[in-house]
């Protein structure tokens, strides 16, 4: 096996400072150079100024290798095995393998639910808006996302479903929170350049509360998503995947009418992974799914193939991170393999 590191292969231009890189990977400044001393790994460049610059591979296989740490692995361990291992089987293994446990919610986000449904329920949106702006200026946004907007939008359906909620009231809470989950998305870090996830409800599905969520989720990452909302018609997902290759597709689906609709997915994708012509070859993307549909009738996933990304959002983003992050370092490791042999 070839050298991923070796100096002799093409290189993309680093542009990310090692502050950057911290707080992207969640790897301290201090660790990053005590393993470029001991283990020269990752590999820098420098300005002329002598401080150190990543590239986007760089920052990819550190999160790789962060991965692997919170999964138990040993610092020189994982960063051989990001070196050296054959990465094909852990893209499935990263949807199987179990997740951290959940944390507990922040104590002043759980209060923080409480006035924002207040002030939706009362037709305040901009009191709403306040109290969602004021979250995020003392909590990361990420954990505003799971542990203030999912669980309040939760409530509100929930409400709806049980004829305590009226119609309109629904509408109202719903396309605020939508609002802010767009513009949360719209101001997200530019996305890596990668393979994007296609983000799409279920056909007959609207609801895309959890989808807005999960998209992000994902962006904050700088993972990048192709978001096509409500009710996509499986007919048009072989002209989607000709068109934009995506990684992943992720669909969600709320009730059981759309989780069945979900079943004839293959039906419009699979000859194209059979066609032997195809320039350049067809790579189909990992299909995953998710939604109140799969936990209220867990028997459904059993009539859709594909993969249950999980319960929660929480599970589908940490799951669909993993296998990013598995796909973009098998591609990498393919890509530098072919630029060595040549």
């Amino acid at each position: 096996m070839s050298n991923p590191h070796s100096t002799d292969l093409p290189r993309e231009r680093p542009l990310f400072g090692i502050g950057a890189v911290a707080q992207i990977t969640g790897i301290p400044e201090g660790t990053l150079r005590v393993w470029e001393r001991r283990y020269h790994f990752p590999q820098t460049a420098r300005t002329r100024g002598r401080h150190r610059l990543y590239s986007q591979d760089m920052v990819l296989q550190l999160l790789w290798v962060k991965m692997r740490l919170d999964q138990g692995m040993r610092a020189g361990q994982a960063i051989h095995a990001c070196q050296q291992t054959e990465r094909a089987t852990a893209v499935a293994t990263a949807l199987h393998q179990p997740l951290p446990p959940s944390e507990m919610p922040d104590p002043q986000l759980v209060d923080t639910r409480a006035m924002l449904l207040d002030a939706l329920l009362a037709y305040e949106g901009d009191r709403a808006t306040a109290i969602l702006d004021e979250a995020i200026a003392r909590h990361a946004l990420a954990a505003v996302v799971l542990d203030v907007v999912g669980p309040v939008m939760a409530a509100i359906g929930e409400s709806w479903c049980h004829g305590n909620l009226e119609v309109a009231t629904e509408h109202f809470a719903t396309n605020v929170l939508r609002q802010q989950l767009l513009n949360w998305m719209q101001a997200s870090p530019a996305p890596y350049d990668v393979r994007p996830v296609v983000l799409a409800c279920a056909p007959e599905e609207l609801h895309e509360g959890s989808l807005l969520m999960l998209s992000v989720l994902l962006r904050l990452a700088r993972w990048p998503v192709v978001y096509l909302g409500q009710a996509l018609p499986l007919m048009d997902l072989g002209a989607l995947v000709d068109r934009i290759h995506p990684s992943l597709i992720v669909f969600v689906a709320m009730s059981e009418a759309s989780a069945l609709a979900l079943a004839e997915w293959p039906r419009w994708l699979e000859a194209r992974g059979e066609a032997q012509d195809a320039q350049p070859p067809i790579t189909l993307p990992i299909i995953g799914y998710g939604g109140r549909a799969f936990i209220e009738k867990p028997d459904l996933a059993r009539h859709v193939p594909g993969t249950l990304l999980g319960a929660t959002i929480a599970e589908g983003y940490q799951r669909i991170h993993r296998v990013l992050l598995n796909l973009t370092a098998l591609r990498q490791e393919n890509g530098e393999r072919t630029a060595g042999s040549g």
